[in-house]
């Protein structure tokens, strides 16, 4: 499992294989969003685009 965290280093959700895991900051549950493979993630700030 790999954590995938925010440039301020909070962990924003984790990838294991297929499957993005994202923990709930209130309820604490998890969503599983599972996928056909995870191409790539993105930060926005303002008008820059930083790939990951």
């Amino acid at each position: 499992m790999k954590d995938f965290r925010c440039t301020c280093k909070k962990i924003v959700c984790q990838i294991k294989g297929d499957m993005v895991i994202i923990k709930c900051r209130h309820c604490k549950r998890y969503i599983h969003i599972h996928t056909k493979g995870l191409i790539d993630a993105r930060f926005k700030i303002d008008d820059e685009v930083q790939i990951l």
